[in-house]
């Protein structure tokens, strides 16, 4: 629209400048190419204005007053095209250039409605923004009763009504101001939750890790009285770095450990086990029986202090020993009976085992 209005500002300004003694013929053509100008220049404003009419620009204040400056134009080109055909040289050039300062102004008026509207789509929509941390304060208040960590937000609540409010009076810098406010509230608030959840993860897993001692008690006790030295060592190594651990990686890593060294050792007695099994063949029936008995019972104890909460492997713990005691106080029975009853205190044990072993 510039580059154009420039041009026609050049003829308009070129024509002002004709020496009036030039030839009636010349001054004839220059006022016939002075309308000419005029009315391609009113034609395009004419469709400018309608292009703006019909486009969603439907605030522009100033729209009446394009209006008014365009018909005082178009009459002037009206009075321009008589002047014209009445030989009228100094009224020509009069109108030509009022009619053409009008034109002139109502392109800068549109230009600047233009530029208005394209300032408007660069703003941001606060009003999205506004919702979106309406939405971001709700999912931190569950979060936040999901954690019982019973955060204030009243004064969120506040400032996002204050948003509001200011973006419905149109006041888009001190709407920003607010939205502002919000995320700085919001961010302080999500990493006071991040601390809060944090800390429950460390009780919790610190809880587990007590839970855990006892159990690496019995393990080194068991280790002990199996020989196996180095596996007892490695396990008050655990222990202390368990106790001591602040970070639930740490408490996690020393379980896991502890894990591993307890299913060595079941591994090593499994192989004890079998071993036993092979030179029982050697022994009477008294001292096969008693062997055996014996395995059962420190598997048996054993597994007593691990089932602690569990009353279904404690049953099963208990249930063993009491068929222990029946067997080692009639060792005159048949091999054949006992044998089943062995056997029955083997399942027991095993099933005993499950549940303690599931449960961790």
């Amino acid at each position: 629209m510039n580059k154009i209005y420039g041009i026609i500002v050049i003829f308009a300004f070129a024509g002002l400048f004709i020496p009036t003694s030039v030839m009636q013929v010349d001054a004839a053509t220059d006022l016939d190419y002075m309308l000419t100008i005029a009315e391609k220049a009113k034609q395009y404003i004419k469709t400018k204005i309608n292009e703006m009419q019909n486009s969603n620009i439907q605030d522009w204040k100033n729209q009446q007053t394009v209006l008014d400056i365009y018909n005082q134009s178009t009459y002037e080109i009206e009075q321009l095209e008589q002047a014209i055909e009445n030989g009228d040289v100094k009224s020509a050039r009069n109108l030509f250039v009022s009619s053409m300062n009008k034109i002139k102004q109502i392109s800068l008026m549109l230009n600047q409605i233009s530029e208005n509207k394209k300032a408007d789509a660069s703003l941001p929509d606060h009003s999205q923004i506004i919702k979106r941390y309406e939405m971001n304060q709700q999912k931190l208040q569950q979060i936040s009763a999901k954690l019982g960590a019973n955060i204030d937000f009243s004064e969120m609540e506040n400032l996002l009504l204050l948003a509001k409010q200011n973006n419905q009076r149109g006041d888009s810098d001190k709407t920003k101001q607010t939205i502002d406010q919000i995320a700085l509230k919001g961010l302080k608030i999500y990493k006071n939750l991040q601390l809060i959840s944090e800390q429950n993860k460390i009780i919790r897993a610190q809880a587990l890790a007590e839970k855990y001692v006892d159990k690496i008690n019995t393990l080194i006790v068991q280790a002990k009285n199996s020989g196996l030295l180095d596996h007892a060592k490695q396990l008050e190594e655990t222990k202390i770095y368990l106790i001591s651990a602040n970070s639930t990686q740490q408490i996690t890593k020393n379980i896991r450990i502890v894990i591993t060294i307890n299913n060595d050792i079941k591994e090593i007695h499994r192989d004890n086990l079998q071993q036993i099994d092979v030179d029982e063949i050697k022994l009477s029936q008294t001292q096969r029986i008693t062997a055996a008995l014996n395995q059962f019972e420190t598997k048996a104890k054993l597994l007593y202090s691990e089932a602690a909460g569990s009353n279904k492997a404690l049953y099963y713990v208990e249930k063993a020993l009491s068929i222990i005691d029946n067997v080692r106080n009639n060792l005159d029975n048949p091999e054949g009976k006992m044998d089943t009853k062995l056997k029955q205190i083997e399942r027991l044990l095993e099933a005993a085992e499950k549940i303690v072993q599931e449960s961790t």
